[in-house]
């Protein structure tokens, strides 16, 4: 893919590589490899690996990294390991690396040690961690990095003191330039609206934080390159990867994919309106579509909650067996007739009550089944209370 806009400063440029969120040491499943390492750690490690090989036939003039190059402010031996080698790789062909701090590898108190400070001691490496901004030089260009900033009025005073200089100037920021590119996540920050303007004076605003590649419209020159690895469902079906920037009289973004696991999103509408037959066939249609070793989201929405009882995690699971793992996602339709609002969960309550009505007829049985259940399920927790203690 590849995207142009005229540049009005119509001076030549290097082309480079912008890559972001690889979040080296993130695990998730608790599926284990063959070398005893969380398979989605491993995945992580991969993508990045991958990513570095791609770069590396391409040989770029410099590789900036916008944010969470770790996935924690104290990354494991083994997230460190593998974050130092491949960056090593990249330095020793001569490629400058310039990485920026995002809010995951931000330590949150000042008794922790920012880690992206290890990799000052690399030579080719220019690390941004100090929660304020900085501006490093070469040949005329002019990177200015904005890392991660924890507190509101350090983060606007920081955005205030960016100085565009004489020459080429690129912008690295791990923020949201506007609240569509959030995530819901500890600590994000959205760049004020009152400071588009400075936005500008940029050559190239390289953007990190949000998952999934974007070139902005409103300005054409910021791009999200997104993550190296999908994390959670709301990037299935997303290529992953990294751009390449060329700027001379105009500025050329191109993504580049690299290979990761699979993650697939299926959706069954309306389970209300089906048959559990139905309901159980579809997903069994569904599953001959899905890859080995493949992350599977699906999604049973409008679903009642004696259907759901009927078509458990477990049976549901068994389904997929070439999927590494499947993750059953239920909206039940909300009680009273409201069928615009919708839930993921119900009570145990509720679904007894929903099972009550569909099997027995008689009225003042039904509800006499009903208290009597009730019952148990207040001694069960008070049960349950009582262990915990």
């Amino acid at each position: 893919m590849l995207y142009c806009k005229t540049n009005r400063h119509e001076v030549s440029m290097p082309t480079f590589v912008h890559i972001s969120d690889t979040h080296l040491g993130f695990n998730d499943f608790d599926k284990i490899n063959y070398d005893g390492i969380n398979q989605r750690e491993a995945d992580v490690y991969n993508a990045f690996a991958n990513a570095v090989d791609s770069m590396l036939q391409l040989k770029p003039d410099f590789v900036l990294h916008t944010g969470d190059l770790f996935h924690r402010a104290s990354p494991s031996n083994r997230a460190m390991i593998q974050g130092l080698q491949h960056i090593k790789r990249i330095t020793k062909a001569g490629i400058p690396f310039i990485v920026i701090a995002g809010n995951h590898s931000t330590p949150k108190t000042v008794y922790t040690s920012p880690i992206l400070q290890a990799l000052q001691t690399i030579d080719g490496v220019y690390a941004v961690y100090n929660q304020k901004y900085e501006c490093i030089s070469m040949d005329g260009i002019h990177f200015h990095c904005l890392p991660h900033i924890h507190d509101d009025i350090a983060y606007n005073n920081e955005i205030n003191a960016l100085t565009p200089k004489t020459g080429i100037n690129i912008l690295l920021m791990h923020t949201s330039l506007g609240k569509e590119y959030l995530l819901d996540e500890y600590g994000e920050r959205i760049f004020p609206e009152e400071s588009y303007p400075l936005l500008k004076e940029f050559n190239y605003i390289a953007l990190g934080h949000w998952h999934n590649f974007q070139i902005l419209p409103q300005w054409g020159n910021a791009c999200y390159c997104g993550s190296t690895e999908r994390f959670s469902d709301r990037e299935a079906g997303k290529l992953k990867g990294f751009v390449t920037v060329t700027i001379d009289t105009q500025t050329h973004i191109e993504f580049t994919s690299i290979p990761i696991r699979d993650w697939m999103r299926l959706d069954i509408k309306k389970c209300s309106t089906l048959s559990l037959e139905d309901i159980k066939k579809t997903i069994q249609k569904l599953s001959t579509a899905v890859n080995d070793g493949a992350i599977v989201s699906i999604y049973l929405h409008d679903i009642n909650p004696h259907q759901s009882v009927a078509v458990s995690n477990v049976w549901i699971a068994q389904q997929f067996p070439q999927a590494l793992v499947v993750l059953p996602r239920r909206i039940f339709q909300a009680q009273h007739g409201d069928s615009s609002s919708y839930r993921e969960h119900v009570s145990i309550e509720e679904v007894f009550a929903a099972y009550c009505k569909t099997e027995i007829k008689d009225e003042k049985e039904r509800e006499a089944v009903e208290a009597l259940g009730k019952q148990y399920f207040l001694k069960y927790r008070e049960l349950s209370f009582d262990i915990k203690e």
